[in-house]
This record gives structure tokens, sequence and C-alpha cells, in this order.
């Protein structure tokens, strides 16, 4: 019995000196200190008044600068470009050369072409002489001819003896066959010999138009844009290689969407900046839209400028953007877009009244630059808790 009074004083004596430990550990918090975790401060919810004002819904869109009047041009026939004498960006003159291709496989031809009509001239003018000889040889056999018809016929007797008459026709004969050279004589040389040389000079006017048309002349007075051949590139007759720009008439291109171009109208008016660094603000409109937008003949929105900006102010492809007014209401409520709030396609704001909070439905109408007009729902002054 003493064993078991023993071991129970000495398990309250150990429980006892545990509980001094934990009371020990905790001695720095005293009841009623807060709490060290903060507690969480909660926003206050941004106020708003509705007012009269006004809302300007606009757009901005980007584009890059192109010139109004540009046209491309090409070599008139194949070949392997030979020289490049300028390079794209810089201004050109009507009937500069740009590049020449290679001909020495035309030359070759040409100076062929030239011997084989320098041989077939030749051989027309030998038989145009020897023509010109006969005729003159045949006229004067016929003057012969007739010069023995008429003494026959004047020293035979009345009437003529038969050794006369046969003499007399005899010298017909003579002076009728130096008719029929003359006649034969009146055709002229053989019509192939003319033909020969007319081919010959056909072939020979052929090959010098093409190896002048090996040289890329400018077609009109503007800046180089675009110029795409190199040295020993491969061309094709027809196949545009380079475009020129009048930069004296400038615009912007942009290529839209059906949902932006819905939005748009040819005759807006807009303004005009370079969207990298912006700077001088140009003024402009919607010259043209796409088929069935507007009347452009391509698939891009033209933006006019109302006055040309300075000579060398842009070059072709400048970055710019163009901002347009869609729409505008004047002396409209309006409120902050930020204090509408929605729910299940439901649209409505938290009108404070009175420190009473009512929920009241809203129609909105236009909506830009941060602000949307209310078309019903809200009355002028009332306070409205955003969200």
């Amino acid at each position: 019995m003493r064993s078991f009074f023993f071991l129970l004083l000495c398990g309250l004596g150990i429980l006892l000196s545990g509980c001094a430990a934990q009371a020990s550990f905790g001695d720095a918090i005293t009841e009623g200190e807060p709490t060290p975790i903060p507690t969480p401060v909660v926003p206050s919810k941004p106020i708003y008044t509705v007012e009269r004002g006004n809302i300007v819904y606009e757009r901005r869109f980007f584009g890059r600068i192109a010139p109004v009047l540009a046209e491309e041009f090409a070599f008139a026939i194949d070949g392997r470009v030979q020289d490049i004498f300028v390079d794209a960006g810089v201004d050109i003159s009507q009937g500069d050369v740009l590049a020449r291709l290679n001909t020495n496989a035309l030359e070759n031809q040409l100076l062929s072409a030239n011997e084989e009509l320098a041989i077939a001239t030749s051989i027309l003018a030998s038989a145009e002489n020897k023509e010109r000889f006969d005729s003159r040889r045949a006229a004067l056999n016929l003057q012969m001819a007739q010069l023995r018809l008429d003494h026959a016929t004047a020293s035979a007797a009345e009437p003529p003896s038969n050794d006369e008459n046969l003499q007399i026709n005899l010298l017909m004969i003579a002076r009728d066959l130096a008719q029929v050279a003359i006649d034969e004589l009146t055709e002229g040389v053989d019509p192939q010999l003319r033909f020969d040389v007319q081919r010959g000079q056909k072939r020979v006017d052929e090959l010098n138009a093409a190896i002048a048309s090996a040289e890329l002349r400018a077609p009109a007075n503007g800046r180089l844009t675009y110029f795409a051949p190199d040295p020993g590139e491969q061309v094709f007759a027809f196949e545009p290689i380079a475009v020129v720009a009048d930069m004296t008439v400038l615009e912007i291109t942009d290529e839209m969407d059906a949902d932006d171009l819905s939005e748009l109208a040819e005759g807006m008016p807009l303004t005009i900046q370079r969207a990298a660094i912006p700077g001088t603000v140009y003024t402009g409109t919607i010259a043209s839209l796409p088929a069935p937008y507007g009347l452009s003949t391509d698939e891009l929105v033209h933006v006019a400028f109302d006055e040309q900006p300075p000579p060398g102010e842009f070059k072709v492809g400048d970055r710019m953007n163009f901002t347009v007014v869609i729409d505008t209401r004047e002396d409209v409520l309006v409120l902050p877009t930020s204090a509408i709030r929605t729910f299940s396609g439901r649209e409505f704001i938290v009108v404070q009244n009175e420190g009473v909070q009512q929920r009241v439905d809203v129609r909105l109408g236009l909506e830009g630059g941060g602000m949307v007009e209310i078309l019903n729902g809200a009355e002028v002054d009332q306070v409205v808790i955003g969200p």
C-alpha cells in the first residue's frame, strides 16, 4: 500500500513540473493582448456621381505610308541580269537605265543575221542589175527589129514578091519576140529574192529590239521604292521586279477585318500621327474602303491626308496610327464604365440613397473614353457605389 502512495506522489510531481514549464513559455502573452496576426483592412468602394456630359466613341487603327501613284515595271524579255546601276530608295528620272541583261547570245545572233541579210541584199542587187541590163538590151532588140521590118516593108515591090513577103513576115516575128522579151522583163526579179531580204531585215530588227529591251529603263520620274534583281539572277519578261512611286502624293493604307470595316464609312474625318514617335498631328479622311463597304479596287483601306506632309517627312512603309471618331453624344447622362456591374447578362448600378444601397437596372448607350451613356435607370446627381 505504501508503495502505491509513493508512486502516486511521484506522478503528481512530474505533472506539476510540466505545467510549470508550459506556463513559463507563455509569460510574454497576457490576457487581452491583441493577436499578432493583423486583421484584413476592408477597402472602401469607389463612389461616382451621375453627371451630364459628352461621349466620344473613337477607334485607333494602324497603317503604313504608301504612295498614291506607283507603277510596276519589268524587263520586256527573258534573260539573266548582268549589271545593276541603282539601288532601291533612290530618286530616278524617266528613261534612266537601271539594269541590263547579258546580251552575248543575242549579239552573236545579230552578227549572223547581219551576214545573212548582207548576202541576200547582194544577191537581190545583182539580180536587179541584171534585170536592168536585160531590159535595156530587150528594148534595143525591139527597136532594131522594128527598123529592119520598116526597111523591108519600104523596100518591097508593089505588090511584094513571095520572098519579100517571107522576109517581112520573118521580121514581124522577130519584132514580136523582142516585145515578148520586154514583157517578160517587166515582171522584175524573182520575188523570192526580195522576200529573202525582207525576212533578213526583219530578223535583224527583232534582234536589235531585243538587245534594246535588255536595258531596264525608268518609265517615269519618282522614287525607286522596290527593286528586286541581283547580278546573275534569271528574270522573266513582264514579271514586275521594280516599282517607281510619286513621293509628292502620299497616303496611308491598312488591311482590316469585317468587324472594323463595318464601323467605318468613306469620307470620315480622322487624325494621323507617327506610331512609334508621336509628333505632328495631321488631319485626313477615309478616301476609300474595300467592297462591299466602299469603292476601293483592292482589299485595302486608303486614308488621304488633307494636306500633304513636307517632302522627305515620311518614307514608304513608315508605320502610322490614325484615329477615327465613330460617333458622339452631347449633353447626356454619363458614368464611368467602372461603375457598371453585370450579372447573368443584367447590367445595373448600386445607388446610395440616405445610407441605403439599392440595385438599379440601367440601359446603356454609347461608350467611349472610359465613360458610358446611361439611357435609362439613373438620374443626375445620383450617388453610385462602384464594385
